[in-house]
């Protein structure tokens, strides 16, 4: 395992060549598209069933890790994205009925069949997807480890936009949304949150031509406890998706062209990438399913402690609020063609 805890995070070899539905026969391009399908489908769930963008990026981790331990063509996504979405609001203390959860699926995986959509609501069909649920739901469990520590990258990015005090302008917002779809792709599995964050920030930075500052004597990148030589590693794998794709898609493609930005800004460092994390109790599949809340409280109340005024509101990426006290800025559609981007990008002279 590479680039982190032993276990959650892999080298892109490992993801595009060695993942169990790659032994199954499921090629590169196939999982991606089936990555992109579980998110696109948790997000829609997610803001159907009003939980915050935060319950849903943990649901979106929870589908990339299980993944990484089992196969597509043994485990249906839509089966494990419902899972993962019922497993993800009790994480967050944002817990939603499992019967509200599968209706809400079934509206929106047969949304052009409604006649079908609407069978979930006889008795013997929703109790048989509800035991279909429950046996799932025991083996997403085993499969990653009954962990709950899910660090996202919201919380070092908010703390490092409000320390450079730019948290509600344009280049906040771009970030938060670079943020949010850098989630649906496999560079969750690759980098710890705090490279994800300080990547979105540089890239928003250079998209709107402004120059990240230094704040107490020290430079921006040291904000977010990285390696230099490690988040350049990032940043090239962000371009390479922005390069190919006019929006963000899941997976990073080997062939990508990528860009040489930032040797002269980040010199080599033998500065350590330690992250911050947080601990969690031990519980069970039972305790899970039937209690609405976890047993491992302090794991969720030092996350939402930490987030509470900058949580995402119900509408997810393309619309979502970020509120701080009485102040709040509106995401809108702030993400453009990549072309624009890595264009912006290349003009800037980075010092």
């Amino acid at each position: 395992m590479a680039r982190g805890t032993p276990g959650w995070y892999f080298s892109e070899n490992e993801i595009d060549d060695h993942s169990p539905s790659r032994k199954d026969g499921i090629d590169l391009e196939k999982e991606t598209e089936l990555r992109k399908l579980y998110c696109s489908f948790l997000q829609d769930l997610g803001m159907k069933l009003k939980v915050p963008q935060v319950s849903i990026a943990v649901s979106m981790m929870l589908c990339h890790r299980f993944y990484m331990r089992q196969s597509h063509v043994k485990n249906e996504w839509q089966t494990i994205a419902m899972v993962s979405m019922f497993l993800s609001c009790k994480m967050e203390e944002t817990p939603r009925l499992l019967m509200d959860v599968v209706v809400v699926a079934y509206e929106i995986i047969y949304r052009t069949k409604p006649a079908a959509a609407e069978r979930i609501k006889q008795k013997d069909v929703y109790n048989k997807q509800k035991e279909l649920i429950v046996t799932a739901e025991r083996v997403l469990l085993v499969t990653v480890a009954f962990d709950f520590d899910i660090q996202l990258p919201y919380k070092p990015l908010v703390a490092a936009l409000r320390r450079m005090e730019i948290s509600q302008n344009a280049v906040a917002k771009v970030a938060w949304n670079f943020v949010n779809d850098w989630l649906r792709t496999t560079l969750c599995l690759q980098y710890k949150p705090h490279y994800i964050a300080a990547g979105s920030k540089y890239l928003a930075a250079k998209f709107h031509k402004m120059k990240l500052r230094s704040v107490n004597g020290k430079v921006w990148w040291m904000e977010f406890d990285v390696v230099p030589q490690r988040l350049e590693e990032v940043i090239q794998q962000m371009l390479g998706l922005l390069e190919n794709r006019k929006s963000v898609v899941p997976s990073c493609h080997k062939n990508s062209t990528q860009s040489t930005l930032i040797k002269k800004e980040f010199p080599n460092s033998t500065r350590s990438s330690t992250a911050s994390g947080l601990t969690t109790g031990d519980t069970n599949d039972h305790d899970l399913r039937d209690n609405p809340s976890l047993p491992h409280k302090h794991t969720c109340e030092a996350r939402r402690k930490d987030l509470k005024q900058f949580q995402a509101s119900d509408s997810g990426s393309s619309g979502s609020n970020v509120e701080d006290g009485d102040s709040r800025f509106n995401e809108g559609e702030v993400l453009v063609e990549s072309v624009q981007i890595v264009s912006s990008i290349k003009t800037v002279s980075v010092s």
